[in-house]
């Protein structure tokens, strides 16, 4: 691979620099705040919010973003405190933020389901804290706003109180978690073993049953082409296994290049092609999701 493409792969698979984005813990008249889930954060409860957009401030974008995400109009907007946002672990890509978290009142609208929000509840903070599985930087927020709500009434034993408490709560979440994903992984490993074997056990009975070629040429040619029709049911049924496992193979053969998805072996005269396009795949790539496992080794178009 050429030292250009090698300076391309990355910047097409990766970002270039922390993204900027507000959230806002809103609540309502009765101290309750709402908590929300989303495709993006799995079970993890968390605060709506979004993308600061060009030309907009970061209050005009929180505005649109919970108007977008959950059909409320909200006001006395207050900011509590900014996070760094490293790779979160229960988001559904990686990613690095930089989280403006402000506090907000629900003053209007009605609440709806959205891409963004499939799940939503008003909750007494406290409560959240003890009963919700929350992410930790919302539960950084919910800690933001008590601290503010304490000052307010100036009762910080209160709050310190409050916090420690949270953060008590927050590693107990995490031992679970981690005891829950143990225990998933477990599960996940024996029904990949129970898939694989099954392909495995087909391709023994496969090369049990090899032609004999003492027979006669057309019967030997027609064992033959039923061999190889068994094999080719047996490489397609193992590759659905691994599509269902989450790993993609790349397609090669009649695409065009992609520095971040090819390795280029070569180049040849591909008559009628334009250049750039895979005529030839040398090694098979793989990808799980946006994240390439194995660039596909291929000889391209010239």
């Amino acid at each position: 691979m050429s030292d250009e493409q090698n300076e391309i792969k990355p910047s097409a698979r990766e970002q270039v620099f922390p993204e900027p984005t507000v959230g806002s813990l809103i609540y309502n008249d009765n101290g309750e705040v709402l908590l929300i889930r989303s495709p993006k954060w799995g079970e993890m409860w968390h605060i709506p919010g979004g993308h600061v957009e060009l030309g907009e401030t970061s209050i005009e974008a929180l505005q649109r973003e919970i108007m977008e995400e959950t059909g409320l109009e909200i006001d006395n907007i207050e900011f509590i405190g900014w996070q760094d946002a490293v790779y979160p672990e229960f988001y559904y890509k990686k990613k690095h933020f930089i989280f403006l978290d402000f506090c907000a009142r629900a003053a209007g609208g009605k609440i709806t389901a959205s891409d963004e929000m499939t799940e939503w509840v008003w909750i007494e903070p406290r409560r959240a804290l003890k009963e919700l599985k929350i992410d930790l930087f919302t539960i950084k927020t919910i800690g933001f706003f008590l601290e503010r709500l304490s000052k307010k009434d100036g009762d910080n034993k209160d709050y310190e109180a409050k916090w420690k408490c949270a953060l008590a709560d927050y590693d107990n979440l995490k031992k679970d978690i981690a005891r829950e994903k143990a225990e998933i992984g477990r599960f996940a490993s024996a029904l990949a073993a129970s898939e694989f074997a099954g392909i495995y056990d087909n391709f023994k009975k496969a090369f049990g049953h090899l032609p004999d070629a003492g027979e006669n040429c057309e019967e030997y040619k027609k064992k033959v082409e039923q061999w190889a029709a068994g094999i080719d049911f047996i490489k397609k049924q193992f590759g659905e296994t691994l599509k269902q496992s989450g790993l993609e193979e790349i397609k090669t053969v009649g695409e065009k290049f992609n520095p971040a998805l090819h390795e280029t072996m070569g180049e040849e005269d591909g008559a009628g092609q334009p250049a750039g396009i895979v005529l030839k795949e040398i090694e098979g790539g793989y990808k799980i999701g946006d994240k390439v496992i194995k660039a596909a080794k291929v000889i391209v178009s010239k």
